[in-house]
């Protein structure tokens, strides 16, 4: 159970690669917005278009493999300084970050390659990036499990950061190409359907995000009232979720033109 009245606050898929400074850089305004009241910092994967978990035997000993993420990183570094809490799930664009955050960074950071049960007030929330929520894409969990295996990784870390990095990226064009050639029109269904097998579980609550589309759902189920949130994305909605104990949850969009905040 809670015990501080500190904010949660739940962001998801802002694929910054360094060059996409305006995007960083509201990120950046966002959090320092959010300094005196936030206690934890959700990340549901993908912050970055691509991250591994390098070790420093296999790199230079002062070499940093993503340069282009330190204004971020350091953000990070700042909040965790200050008592934030940080927890981080791995989504389809990370890979092997148990440790990364406390060798390169000096952060005891959790990191969750998978779901995650959490207790937000009274609520079991199920906790995800959520790209494993369609059971009918086979190929995709097929090739899923493949990166993600150790002998990929073991593959990757010899490869070193720059090619790994340049292949990880035409590796995500490709895959937007062959599973989005349309502009979607609205939140996949698939969410839905995944947050309704949880309801059905026992949880009350499903947060998630790769999806790219903020969504929230409230779901009549036995008695109780359940909730499912898509965080969304930062890269084109600037959207996040955040939680107020004991019970209160906002899906709010970031403005810049005010610094400030909108609602759905």
């Amino acid at each position: 159970m809670i015990q501080t009245d500190k904010t949660w606050l739940f962001v998801s898929d802002a694929h910054f690669s360094g060059g996409d400074s305006e995007a960083m850089m509201d990120f950046l305004t966002f959090l320092n917005s959010e300094n005196e009241r936030i206690g934890h910092l959700i990340i549901l994967g993908d912050l970055f278009e691509f991250l591994f978990g390098f070790q420093r035997k296999h790199t230079e000993p002062r070499s940093f493999p993503f340069h282009d993420y330190l204004p971020v990183l350091e953000a990070l570094q700042r909040l965790y300084q200050r008592g934030v809490q940080i927890k981080y799930f791995e989504g389809n664009h990370d890979f092997n970050l148990r440790s990364f955050f406390s060798e390169r960074l000096d952060m005891d950071i959790e990191v969750f390659p998978e779901s995650h049960e959490e207790t937000l007030g009274w609520r079991r929330a199920f906790i995800a990036h959520g790209d494993l929520s369609n059971p009918k894409l086979w190929g995709y969990r097929l090739f899923r499990r493949m990166m993600k295996h150790p002998r990929t990784y073991g593959l990757i870390e010899k490869v070193g950061p720059r090619v790994s990095s340049h292949i990880a990226r035409w590796l995500s064009r490709r895959s937007y190409q062959k599973h989005h050639p349309h502009p979607l029109l609205g939140p996949p269904p698939e969410f839905r359907h995944f947050a309704h097998q949880k309801f059905l579980e026992g949880f009350d609550l499903v947060i998630l995000g790769h999806s790219h589309f903020p969504e929230e759902v409230k779901e009549p189920m036995e008695g109780r009232t359940c909730l499912y949130y898509n965080v969304g994305d930062w890269m084109e909605h600037r959207s996040f979720l955040r939680f107020t104990p004991p019970d209160q949850f906002e899906l709010r969009r970031w403005v810049k033109e005010n610094c400030g905040e909108s609602g759905r």
